[in-house]
């Protein structure tokens, strides 16, 4: 039973430093793409507000101009957050998972039966006790009756 709770313990690890791999992964392809998607939109936020200024403000009042363009920054912006959001770790991460909760419900199970074991040894240990503490509670051929004049001979045996 050991070598297979081993075994169950191992593939529990393993399991879990793969689903671990696999969101580090999921993360850093996040962070990449925000990164990414951040210097874009900072770039061409540069340039198109600049060209979109110039044009607005020939045509516009200053005040419209400047309000276009920040819901346009706006807008490159949620655009970019909602691309990064979407990434996901994929049906291996699901099979990992499932691995996962396979491999914690049998290491439950033995760490139930070990319990169990242990709770049924306890009691058969109280019994062999009690058992034990029976036989010298019984009064074998009326010997226990003779015991105050056992210790009185004795008793008297030693003062002499």
């Amino acid at each position: 039973m050991n070598e297979n709770m081993d075994a169950k313990v191992n593939l529990l690890v393993r399991s879990e430093k793969a689903l671990l791999k696999m969101e580090m992964r999921k993360r850093s392809r996040q962070a990449v793409f925000i990164a990414i998607g951040l210097i874009a939109v900072l770039a061409a936020l540069v340039m198109l507000n600049i060209a979109l200024y110039l044009y607005l403000e020939s045509t516009n009042t200053p005040l419209i101009s400047v309000s276009i363009l920040a819901g346009i920054n706006v807008v490159t912006a949620v655009l970019f957050f909602l691309i990064a959001s979407r990434q996901e770790m994929g049906p291996e991460a699901e099979s990992m998972q499932e691995i996962r909760d396979f491999a914690w419900s049998q290491v439950s199970d033995d760490i139930d039966e070990v319990k169990q074991n242990v709770v049924e040894f306890k009691n058969s240990m109280q019994r062999v006790s009690s058992g034990v503490n029976s036989v010298f509670n019984r009064d074998f051929f009326g010997l226990k009756g003779l015991m105050p004049i056992i210790t009185a001979l004795l008793e008297t045996q030693k003062k002499k």
